[in-house]
């Protein structure tokens, strides 16, 4: 069987196999590899002059052995689920055989697994991550396997895996009904696959509602052709995924119950081509962004309406007032900023610190406030705070954790907080 076109692990490195033969008058058979680490690669597919096969990004290729034992091919998802979750004792490890279901059922025995097999009856969070899957079921068995032995799975990560074709993914969805939270992230599945759909054409995962795929797809265009078989996706993480543009534009009623979109990490540049495709999503309630190269964002009119907790303020409090937060903070700081700190300033800073933690009408306040640093720092000044309480009015509700930083409790503008004594 050839290995072009499939995944490998090859010593816990996992790439795509381009090439398969020999190189130059060797009789060994050689495999060249993109790795998906391109620091891995040595070249770009050339062997002393002779170009065999040309990767994708420059330099992130190399040469392995076809039949060296730390070359490892695929496993199906009923594989690694037999082996993660049934066979754990030493026993059962050694008897294990890495690819081939048959030999691992001989020498295991089907009363060992059949005895076990009930409890994957009851997993409902199963981690699946880099464990070589590239398809549903092991050799000879049928469809309606993977729902018998593990019907009741919530929630499913096959991050780091090495599928290569959207139906072998679909295949291991379509028996899990119950499934909810689904983790894709660094795969390296072909995205013209999408077009080529045979087994499951038809399908639509409605029951699933979250859906990761960071480190996992190259343009947007795969977003859309996967929204017809996630019809019911309320939250989408696409972080580093070196995305830049949203083309093609969403189609109606693509992603309409979408409630919060992840695409830190990527390339975007310009607000426009956000607020082009996603600006009109009629449930988005969360956008995260950071880590774009975006240098102005310009609000349009009807566009995100019922996005949330992402303030775009105007004006910015002068620096003066962040030292006097920064100097009430530290009692002993000598120096801020370049300038000497007199003694007296830092007492002097104090009132103006009490006062602006009452009612949240900047934005600095969040360097400053946070419950478990108010309490001692009150106490200390004022030998008054013993036992406090603070409530947010008409929603009223004990701040009382001290780990939770005042960003928890999701404070709008002018919101206030009551410190009780």
């Amino acid at each position: 069987m050839s290995l072009v076109g499939k995944r490998i692990n090859f010593d816990g490195n996992l790439g795509t196999v381009l090439y398969e033969g020999p190189v130059t008058n060797s009789k060994v058979i050689w495999v060249g590899v993109q790795w998906d680490d391109p620091s891995r690669g040595k070249h770009s597919g050339e062997y002393k002059g002779v170009k065999y096969f040309t990767p994708t990004v420059e330099n992130s290729a190399s040469f392995v052995k076809r039949d060296s034992p730390a070359l490892v091919v695929g496993q199906s998802f009923q594989e690694a689920l037999i082996k993660k979750y049934i066979l754990k004792d030493e026993q059962d490890r050694k008897n294990e055989e890495p690819v081939y279901w048959g030999k691992l059922v001989e020498k295991v025995g089907f009363e060992k697994i059949d005895k076990k097999q009930s409890h994957l009856n009851e997993l409902i969070e199963v981690g699946l991550d880099f464990q070589n899957i590239d398809r549903a079921l092991a050799e000879n068995e049928s469809k309606g396997k993977i729902k018998e032995i593990c019907p009741s799975i919530e929630e499913l990560n096959l991050s780091e895996n090495l599928f290569t074709h959207w139906d072998d993914v679909f295949d291991i969805l379509a028996e899990l009904e119950q499934l909810h939270v689904l983790f894709l992230n660094k795969n390296k599945i072909d995205a013209t696959s999408l077009k080529n759909i045979t087994r499951n054409s038809n399908a639509k995962f409605e029951s699933i509602h979250t859906l990761s795929l960071n480190k996992s797809i190259n343009e947007w265009e795969t977003v859309c052709d996967l929204e017809p078989y996630f019809p019911c996706l309320e939250i989408m993480s696409l972080g580093f995924n070196n995305l830049s543009s949203l083309l093609p534009p969403l189609q109606p009623n693509q992603f309409s119950a979408l409630k919060s979109i992840n695409l830190e990490y990527n390339n975007f540049e310009d607000w426009k081509v956000i607020e082009a495709t996603l600006g009109k999503l009629p449930s988005l309630e969360n956008l995260k962004m950071d880590y774009n190269q975006i240098k102005m964002i310009k609000y349009t009119p009807d566009t995100f309406k019922i996005l949330s907790r992402n303030p775009l303020n105007d004006t910015v409090e002068p620096a003066t007032n962040f030292r006097i937060f920064v100097i009430a903070q530290i009692s002993r700081l000598e120096q801020f900023n370049g300038s000497f700190v007199p003694k007296n300033d830092s007492l002097e800073s104090i009132p103006i610190q009490t006062v602006q933690s009452a009612e949240l009408n900047n934005d600095v306040t969040d360097y400053f406030l946070r419950d478990e640093k108010l309490k001692p720092l009150n106490d200390k000044i004022f030998s008054i705070l013993k036992a406090n309480n603070i409530n947010h009015i008409n929603n009223i509700f004990e701040m009382d954790d001290d780990i939770k930083t005042i960003s928890h409790y999701d404070l709008s503008d002018k919101d206030m907080i009551i410190v009780t004594v």
